[in-house]
């Protein structure tokens, strides 16, 4: 099984608790962690090349990450499973049908969250080229694509697993909500949500809005560390003692 993200950052806590498993148990977890980059065109480049000349090594692709929420309903750290990845209009060349998320893998994922007691919440997922920082451009993306949320890397990924026959599944957290707006000088979140906050916070007149973040991340990637162990479990890869 391949856990990959876009960032390390989305990826430290699970490898963290896999880390402690194998110590407790001896035993080593069957997973491979990738980081393929942010944005369509690198996450699609990047998983092209992970799985080129190894799709018959690999049972699955697990994607997981932050995303934006474009539906008012979804609050931070709410679990996104989302039916379908779409890619926007314009927002890079040779936008196709919506991809579909595995239906074994999605079938376990729903039973991760089960087993978490913690809701679900499907939907469309949207990629996008840029930051989508404000209300207004979230609620026309939700209006024009139905979809539920935004991130940088889902379709592209997809399409990478699907053209390689390798089943895929991305499955995200909220971040930031529909009705929150992402301040004008965080122009770097879009390349690193992380190294942006600790920036910022050199400027105290900022900090406010800056913790704000860093809580939200925070509760995300516990929220994502989580799910990733409850998902292993479900899928056999690590034990359920």
């Amino acid at each position: 099984m391949i856990v990959a993200a876009s960032m390390e950052q989305e990826l430290n806590g699970l490898r963290r608790e896999l880390l402690d498993i194998e110590d407790a148990t001896g035993v080593h977890p069957q997973v491979e962690f990738q980081v393929l980059g942010v944005g369509p065109e690198r996450a699609g480049a990047s998983m092209a090349a992970l799985l080129e000349n190894r799709r018959s090594n690999v049972d699955g692709v697990l994607v997981i990450g932050v995303a934006g929420g474009v539906d008012p309903e979804l609050e931070t750290g709410d679990l996104l499973l989302a039916d379908r990845y779409a890619l926007q209009d314009g927002a890079v060349k040779g936008a196709g049908q919506a991809i579909k998320p595995d239906a074994v893998m999605l079938q376990s994922a729903q039973q991760a969250a089960l087993d978490l007691s913690v809701p679900i919440f499907n939907g469309g997922s949207l990629t996008v080229d840029h930051l989508v920082a404000g209300p207004q451009e979230r609620e026309e993306l939700r209006a024009r694509y139905q979809t539920s949320s935004v991130n940088m890397e889902d379709y592209r990924a997809a399409e990478a697993a699907q053209n390689a026959g390798v089943p895929f599944l991305s499955v995200r957290v909220v971040l930031d909500t529909a009705s929150q707006r992402l301040p004008g000088y965080l122009p770097g979140l879009a390349k690193s949500r992380y190294k942006v906050l600790t920036n910022v916070l050199l400027m105290p007149w900022r900090i406010p809005t800056v913790l704000r973040l860093k809580s939200q991340l925070q509760l995300c990637q516990a929220v994502l560390t989580n799910f990733g162990v409850s998902y292993l479990k479900a899928t056999g890869i690590i034990g359920a003692g």
